[in-house]
């Protein structure tokens, strides 16, 4: 259960790191921005902000091993692997990013992350005795 919780750290990590970074391109060119690329900045500094807070509240159940937290971390993973979905999406689209392995790659990780974590949150005798508060 070590690489769920490390993997929830480093997300909160990341994510304000992602936030920093989204909001200060915004702040110091957002006129000179075109309108795809803001769309697109905005769009990701919604969801980091979103996500930021559901990944407290997933970090929280994990913490107190409360018995809601397989549900909602398989949430976690499925919105994660929806974002960057939607978000390739809408950068090939707005500011025509190809699909080059590069571009795609955190895509495949996350979908590789979610093939392995659902099925274990699932059906592990391990999960189930852990989380039971």
């Amino acid at each position: 259960m070590f690489v769920p919780a490390i993997g929830l750290l480093v997300s909160l990590i990341a994510i304000i790191a992602s936030i920093n970074t989204a909001t200060k391109v915004l702040m110091e060119h957002y006129s000179a921005i075109d309108t795809g690329p803001r769309v697109l900045l905005i769009y990701e500094l919604v969801f980091y902000s979103a996500m930021f807070a559901y990944t407290l509240f997933v970090c929280s159940l994990f913490f107190r091993k409360k018995r809601q937290l397989p549900r909602f971390y398989i949430g976690f993973l499925l919105i994660w692997l929806l974002f960057y979905g939607v978000d390739l999406l809408l950068a090939h689209y707005l500011i025509a990013l190809p699909y080059v392995f590069e571009t795609v790659s955190a895509l495949i990780r996350n979908a590789i992350s979610a093939a392995i974590w659902v099925p274990y949150f699932l059906i592990s005798e391990r999960v189930k005795r852990t989380f039971v508060r």
